[in-house]
């Protein structure tokens, strides 16, 4: 039967299919009906015959489809592992150490050892080797070396490293600082692995602890001290090591009340402070000190000194040594002060009021007493020393109080006190010829003595002293200083000057400083608003600031030495205005540069040293070319 007919039996209205077999009553998966009888009309269900396996077209296809994609996840998981482990570095593989003594010597040299290792299968590429010393290190040739904050920092180009190779560097050093100090170095290799872009770097550190301090310095002082008597002291220093030290420095600290008088060897600096070129092994030296020291019964005198060396204006203390001796009372004691002043400093041609207090300390009546004072100054004018009861004489500049002029010097009673005045002038210009007239004191030396000795205090030293020191300030002077005709910056624009139209100045800041060396130097002063500043300033190097939004100029000057305009030039900067005049200053001057005002810091006293100068105005009293008439503004 053909499609057509059977289609024809299936849809016809009340169609039947006469040969529809009957299920059977039993069925299995995988039988198949087979029909039997003549007519085909008698079936049964049979037991499935096995299914030879054929090797089609297709399914071979399947199979090599199948193992080509296993083959192509095989290639890209060797390819990824690969390009994997090219691109990929492991630092941890690259070995950096550093090897030292972890117990060393202060001042010794010593070796630190820094040792690398590639231990990478990859070429490192642009190797450095950085070593960063401590703080408190001395490295040799420190001239090669940089600065890192306070530390010196060596560097080494080390280039390529191959896979396997290892090198080493050596930083030979003295290493400064006080016993069981912690002394850290580091070490950075920075590099470039040749499979990849990016930069690495290690780090390693190492910790060296300071045991001992071969230099001892030691005061030679008396456990008690009388106030006001000459004290003579010394200080010891010693080299216990085998090794030499160089270029050192050694400095002391002085109580407040000390006077320094006289040391041998002389201090290289001030009164305090000591070179030494070389202290060689097991040397010892001894500096030798004379002054005096003031102050009240039962005060501790702390004496410090400190050996060293000096680094880029900073001072690195190797050993140190401390001693407080405490204060005793002479039988007879004076104490001089300044009745108007809390400070002990002073500037030129000011008048000192001094107060001088005596007294009986013990309990016995001492008598006659005798009391004078001697000055010791170049900046005294000697014709203004005056002492009510008392007799200056010229001779030796000493002024004297005995019981002619003073009665009550006659008997002084246990615990009696008295006291005199005097009073002088500075002179208002010092002497300053060279470069060591500098750092001006006035220095007075009070006494009190008496010669007849009560007989609780025979062998007993009665007289009593006092020294007393006054520092003189600087002098810091500044002139301002205008011209129109000026060779160095010249000048245009109308002369006298006209109402809208510039025309331009040069102004000179000029400084001078007497006798102390001076720091944080500064002169400033401010521009009407008229007055534009030109930008134009000399020399060059000179720190000078405009800032327009004030009108105010600012030369840093910084540091400056004793002696300048005096022994050494006049500092001085240029810098240049231009006015442009308005209508309602016809007919007047105009301001150009308000007042100009200079201040420093006295390294010797101090104390803050303050000086000003007046307006500059359109008619240049500098300039002979100006003068008034061309100084009036025109319409």
């Amino acid at each position: 039967m053909d499609l057509e007919d059977l289609k024809k039996r299936l849809y016809k209205k009340d169609g039947q299919f006469a040969d529809r077999p009957k299920s059977p009553e039993e069925f299995s998966v995988g039988q198949s009906y087979v029909p039997t009888g003549e007519e085909g009309s008698a079936k049964q269900w049979q037991e499935p015959a096995p299914k030879k396996f054929e090797w089609t077209a297709k399914k071979k296809k399947l199979v090599w489809l199948s193992a080509a994609g296993l083959l192509a996840v095989a290639v890209c998981v060797a390819v990824g592992f690969y390009l994997w482990n090219r691109h990929s570095f492991d630092k941890t593989n690259v070995a950096l150490n550093i090897y030292g003594q972890e117990r060393i010597v202060s001042g010794e040299e010593t070796t630190y050892v820094v040792r690398y290792k590639n231990n990478t299968k990859v070429v490192l590429k642009n190797a450095k080797l950085d070593f960063l010393f401590s703080e408190q290190s001395f490295p040799e040739d420190k001239e090669s070396l940089t600065r890192q904050g306070n530390a010196y920092l060596a560097s080494q180009t080390i280039g390529e490293v191959a896979s396997g190779q290892e090198g080493q560097a050596e930083f030979k050093t003295r290493v400064l600082g006080d016993k069981d100090s912690q002394q850290k170095f580091w070490a950075k290799l920075s590099y470039q692995p040749a499979n990849i872009s990016s930069d690495f770097f290690n780090e390693a550190s190492f910790e060296s602890t300071i045991i001992s301090v071969p230099l001892v310095i030691n005061f030679d002082l008396p456990d008690r001290l009388v106030a006001g008597q000459t004290l003579n002291f010394s200080l010891k220093y010693l080299n216990t090591s085998d090794v030499s030290f160089s270029d050192l420095v050694l400095k002391i600290d002085y109580p407040a009340d000390f006077i320094f008088d006289t040391a041998l060897p002389s201090p290289a600096e001030g009164k305090n402070l000591w070179r030494l070129s070389e202290i060689g092994s097991r040397e010892e030296g001894r500096i030798l000190i004379k002054g005096a020291i003031g102050g009240k019964e039962g005060e501790n005198k702390v004496f410090k000194a400190q050996i060293g060396i000096g680094r880029d204006d900073e001072f690195i203390p190797y050993a140190q040594a401390v001693s407080s001796p405490q204060l005793a009372i002479s039988p007879l004691a004076v104490e001089q002060s300044l009745a108007d002043e809390d400070k002990a400093v002073a500037d030129l041609g000011q008048v000192l009021n001094y107060k001088l207090k005596y007294r009986n300390t013990t309990s016995e009546t001492i008598g006659p007493a005798t009391i004078s004072v001697k000055i010791n100054s170049q900046a005294v004018n000697i014709n203004t020393i005056t002492a009510p009861a008392g007799f200056f004489s010229s001779n030796n500049n000493t002024i004297t109080w005995n019981t002619a002029s003073l009665p009550e010097l006659e008997s002084l009673a246990p615990r009696q006190e008295g006291e005199v005045l005097f009073s002088l002038q500075l002179k208002d210009k010092l002497p300053v010829s060279d470069f060591a007239d500098k750092n001006f004191t006035v220095l007075t030396t009070a006494q009190i003595d008496c010669f007849d000795v009560p007989l609780a205090l025979v062998g007993t030293q009665l007289r009593g002293e006092n020294k007393f020191e006054v520092k003189i300030n600087s002098r810091l002077a500044l002139k301002t200083k205008g011209l129109f005709n000026d060779s160095l910056l010249p000048n245009s624009g109308p002369l006298p000057p006209r109402v809208g139209q510039k025309t331009t100045y040069t102004i000179y800041w000029q400084v001078l400083n007497i006798s102390n060396d001076l720091s944080n130097v500064s002169v400033e002063a401010y521009l009407p608003s008229y007055v534009s500043w030109q930008g134009k300033t000399y020399p060059g190097e000179e720190d000078i600031k405009y800032d327009a939004g004030s009108g105010k100029v600012v030369w840093n000057i910084g540091r400056l030495s004793a002696g300048v305009g005096v022994l050494l030039p006049v500092k001085q900067v240029a810098w240049q205005v231009g006015f442009t005049p308005s209508i309602s200053q016809v007919g007047n001057t105009a301001t150009i540069v308000k007042e100009a005002r200079i201040t420093g810091d006295d390294t010797f006293t101090g104390e803050i040293i303050t000086s000003s100068v007046n307006a500059l105005a359109s008619e240049m009293p500098d300039d002979p070319g100006v003068g008034f008439a061309k100084g009036v503004v025109q319409n």
